[in-house]
């Protein structure tokens, strides 16, 4: 009778279930689990997160309560900014716009209470759901460029361990950059807001502070991103 997880159970690992990484901040290889969340380098004290982790089968499987529990925020994070860094490959202005996108979504957040993973999530996958410049105008003439893009999205979403109702929402989101008539719940509004902040500089002319009032007045939908909008440009 099987009382735990076959995953967890060692007998049925087979040789790629434990591994080696290199610590991201002294090269050191560091020997992993594949159900370990993090581990610490023995050289320089580092603990970073398992480079190959997987949480997928939580979502479906009764034991996934004693094998990993509830992630916290912050390892919910960091799955989700490693699957982010993956995808883009090294492209760096598009890895940092989604860290100043999650910069400012995480700063809304503070004040509004939304749901962090679906605010987390979307923030820092922003970028992978829209395809960029190109991507956005395929996505918005009905190509299927925008389907294979969500679906990437999913991919690093499932690998957080994501409920099926957290993946739904944050593709709802990310669909809603075409359709703002659809913004209309919270996490929603946030995510605009925060897309809004990280654009701000480059779409509109943020010398011109009379027009940058009325803006900033007019196109964000809550108070917070607003303030931060002021703070910033005014």
């Amino acid at each position: 009778m099987v009382d735990k997880c076959p995953g967890q159970d060692t007998r049925f690992w087979g040789p790629n279930d434990i591994y080696t990484a290199e610590c991201p901040t002294c090269g050191h290889p560091v020997e992993f689990f594949k159900d370990d969340i993090r581990r610490r380098c023995q050289k320089c004290g580092h603990r970073f997160l398992n480079p190959k982790l997987n949480l997928g089968c939580a979502r479906w499987c009764q034991y996934a309560d004693q094998c990993v529990g509830e992630i916290g925020k912050e390892e919910f994070k960091d799955i989700i900014i490693s699957g982010m860094k993956e995808h883009f490959d090294g492209d760096q202005e598009k890895i940092d716009h989604a860290l100043k996108l999650l910069e400012f979504a995480e700063q809304i957040l503070e004040k509004k209470k939304g749901n962090p993973k679906v605010v987390i999530g979307a923030a820092s996958l922003y970028g992978i759901g829209l395809c960029g410049e190109e991507g956005e105008r395929e996505r918005h003439s009905g190509s299927h460029q925008g389907k294979d893009s969500l679906s990437t999205v999913r991919d690093i979403l499932e690998r957080s361990g994501s409920k099926e109702e957290v993946m739904e929402e944050v593709c709802q989101i990310i669909e809603g950059h075409y359709h703002p008539d659809k913004i209309d719940t919270l996490n929603s509004k946030i995510i605009y807001d925060a897309d809004r902040l990280a654009n701000l500089r480059h779409e509109y002319d943020i010398y011109n502070k009379e027009k940058l009032r009325k803006l900033i007045s007019r196109v964000f939908l809550t108070d917070t991103g607003k303030n931060i909008a002021e703070k910033i440009y005014l």
